[in-house]
C-alpha cells in the first residue's frame, strides 16, 4: 500500500502530493485484518493525517470517489488518498508451506473506522439451501438470463467463453494483469484438473481470480491545488457524474434474478446528465461474473459480446486480478491512464458489492466537466419496485434457476434451486441426488416443474 502511494505520487509529477493530504482511506482488506490500516501507512510514510477505513463492498472505491469529490468541492477537504492491498496468493503459499505469517498488526487500543455496517446479506431460508457464496449466488442469475433469452445450456456456454475470451486478450495486453496468457474460449467453458466447474455453468475461468497479490491507489484534490503542487495540466482526469443505489437487499425480494433495477435508475440519472452511450469510449464493467456484465451491457445498449468493444481496459476481476474490495481502485487507475492517452473522449467504470446489490457508477474525463461534479443517488425510485414474495413452502413448485455446486475434486455436490408455487411464490430447495444433478448440467431444468417435500426437490 505504502509503495502503490509512493507510485501514485510520482505519477502525478508532483512527488510532494502525499504531504499535502487531509486523508488517507484503506479499502478494508480480505487478507489482512487490522482494525486501521490506512494509520499504519501514514505512519509509514511519515504523514499526520486523518484516516479511515472503508466498509466492506466492491463498490467502495467508486463509492468514494464520489465522496471526496463533493467533499473536495465543498471546502471540507483538500486532498485525499483511497489505497487498498490485497495478498491472497501469498496467504495461500504460506499455507502450503505450513509458514507463519508475519505481517504487522494493531493493538487493542486502536479505534477502528468502518463507515458502516450492512445487514446481513441473505435470508436464513437461502443460508439453508447452501446459499452462502457469490460463487453460488451468481449461478443463479446467470442461469435464469439463459431461460430468458432462449438460449440453450450449449449456446450458453458458448456465449460465456466468447465474452470471457474477450476479456483475457484485453488482459493479455495489461503489464499489471494477474493472467496474461489469454486462454481461449474453450479452454474457459471446459472444466479440467486447472479449470474444474466450481458451480454451473461457471468454470474457475469464469469467476473472480481472489488469490492475488496486487495493490493500488488514486489520490484525489482540486484542480487549483493539483497545479499549485505542479500537477501537469495533461496528468489530470476529472470525474464528470456519479450515481449510487442498492438493488433491493435480499435477492428473495427481486422479482427477476436476471434484472438491476439499480442500474437502470443510474443510468437514466446519467442521461438527465447528458450522458450516452455513444459518448463513453472506454468502458470498465465490474466484472465478478459475467451475468453483471450482461446486466450492465443491457442496461447501456451495448453488445456484451463485439470484439470491437469489450467491456474492459484491465480484462476484469478473473484475467485482470480480483483483490477483494480493492479491484476498482485498479479500475480507476486503468481508465486515469487510457483518458491520458485518449484526452477527447469519456470513460464509465462500475463496481457492484455483494449479490449484485450496491452499485456505484461513475463517468470519468480528461477535460474538466462543464457543469462541475454532479452526483445523485436514485435510490427512491428502486425501493418503489415491486417485491416478490418469498417463504419456504411443500408441495408443487416450477423451476425458475438453479445451479451445481461442485466439489474441490470437481464432483457435484448440491444442486441449488429458487422455485417458484403456483401462487407465484418464490421457495428455495435443493437435491443431492447424483443423477439428478448431472442430468441438471446438460438438460434444461428451468420450467420444468416438480415436488417439494421438506425442501428437497424432485420430479
Amino acid at each position: 500500500m505504502v509503495e502503490a502511494l509512493e507510485a501514485a505520487a510520482t505519477d502525478s509529477g508532483a512527488p510532494s502530493m502525499l504531504a499535502t493530504l487531509d486523508e488517507i482511506v484503506a479499502v478494508a482488506s480480505f487478507t489482512w485484518h487490522t482494525k486501521d490500516p490506512a494509520l499504519l501507512v501514514a505512519e509509514r510514510l511519515g504523514l499526520d493525517v486523518a484516516t479511515r477505513l472503508l466498509s466492506v463492498g466492491g463498490n467502495t472505491p467508486q463509492r468514494f470517489v464520489h465522496d471526496a469529490a463533493r467533499r473536495i468541492l465543498s471546502g471540507e477537504l483538500d486532498a485525499v488518498a483511497v489505497v487498498g492491498a490485497e495478498a491472497m496468493y501469498a496467504r495461500l503459499l504460506a499455507q502450503r508451506e505450513g509458514r507463519t505469517l508475519d505481517w504487522v498488526l494493531q493493538g487493542d487500543d486502536v479505534v477502528g473506522h468502518d463507515a458502516t455496517k450492512d445487514p446481513a446479506p441473505l435470508t436464513a431460508a437461502e443460508y439453508g439451501q447452501g446459499l452462502d457464496m457469490p460463487t453460488n449466488v451468481y449461478p443463479l442469475f446467470e442461469n435464469a438470463r439463459r431461460a430468458r433469452l432462449g438460449w440453450t445450456i450449449r449456446e450458453h456456454r458458448d456465449h460465456l467463453g466468447r465474452l470471457w475470451s474477450n476479456f483475457a486478450r484485453v488482459a493479455s495486453a495489461n503489464p499489471y494483469a494477474w493472467i496474461q496468457g489469454a486462454p481461449t474460449s474453450d479452454a474457459i467453458i471446459t472444466p479440467s484438473a486447472d479449470n474444474r466447474m466450481v458451480a454451473f455453468p461457471y468454470t474457475k475461468l469464469l469467476m473472480a481470480n481472489m488469490p492475488v497479490d496486487m495493490a493500488a491507489c488514486y489520490i484525489m484534490t482540486s484542480f487549483e491545488r493539483a497545479t499549485a503542487l505542479g500537477v501537469a495540466r495533461d496528468r489530470m482526469v476529472f470525474p464528470d457524474c456519479g450515481a449510487d443505489a442498492n438493488d433491493h437487499w435480499l435477492i428473495s425480494d427481486r422479482p427477476r434474478l436476471d434484472d438491476s433495477p439499480a442500474m437502470r435508475a443510474i443510468w437514466a440519472a446519467f442521461g438527465d446528465f447528458g450522458v450516452s452511450s455513444d459518448d463513453l469510449a472506454h468502458l470498465d464493467l465490474y466484472s465478478c461474473f459475467p451475468t453483471v456484465v450482461q446486466s450492465a451491457c443491457d442496461v447501456l445498449g451495448v453488445d456484451a459480446f463485439d470484439p470491437s468493444r469489450v467491456p474492459t481496459i484491465t480484462g476484469g476481476l478473473t484475467f485482470g486480478g480480483g483483490p477483494g474490495n480493492n479491484y476498482v481502485t485498479h479500475s480507476i487507475a486503468a481508465m486515469v491512464d487510457t483518458l491520458r492517452e485518449d484526452p477527447s473522449r469519456q470513460g464509465l467504470v462500475t463496481a457492484l458489492g455483494w449479490f449484485c446489490t450496491k452499485h456505484s457508477w461513475g463517468v470519468y474525463s480528461a477535460t474538466p466537466p462543464r457543469d462541475g461534479f454532479r452526483w445523485t443517488n436514485p435510490q427512491s425510485s428502486v425501493d418503489l419496485q415491486p417485491r416478490c414474495v418469498s417463504e419456504q413452502r411443500e408441495g408443487d413448485a416450477t423451476v425458475e434457476s438453479y445451479t451445481v455446486t461442485h466439489a474441490s475434486n470437481g464432483d457435484p455436490q448440491r444442486l441449488i434451486i429458487a422455485a417458484r408455487t403456483p401462487d407465484g411464490a418464490r421457495t428455495w430447495c435443493h437435491s443431492s441426488d447424483t443423477a439428478l444433478m448431472v442430468e441438471s448440467e446438460s438438460t434444461e431444468l428451468i420450467g420444468r416443474t416438480g415436488e417439494i417435500r421438506s425442501d428437497v426437490f424432485s420430479f
